[in-house]
């Protein structure tokens, strides 16, 4: 079975099951990709748009981030 392409963004963070979670944060910390997501999601939570702020919050916090 292929493994899952990681999350490129807060779409891909909230589209992920939970039990896939784990795992793509360990593929994204080796691959050294995390922080860059992280970022992308950040740029989501400054938005003017109230829709990409909650679903930014929502994918930090799937991603084990607290609020």
């Amino acid at each position: 079975m292929a493994a899952r392409p990681l999350p490129h963004g807060t779409k891909d963070v909230l589209d992920l099951p939970p039990s896939e979670i784990p795992n793509a944060i360990s593929r994204l910390t080796k691959d050294r990709k995390l922080s860059g997501l992280v970022s992308r999601i950040h740029r989501d939570l400054q938005s003017h748009d109230p829709a990409r702020r909650s679903q930014g919050a929502l994918a930090l916090k799937r991603l084990g981030f607290p609020e």
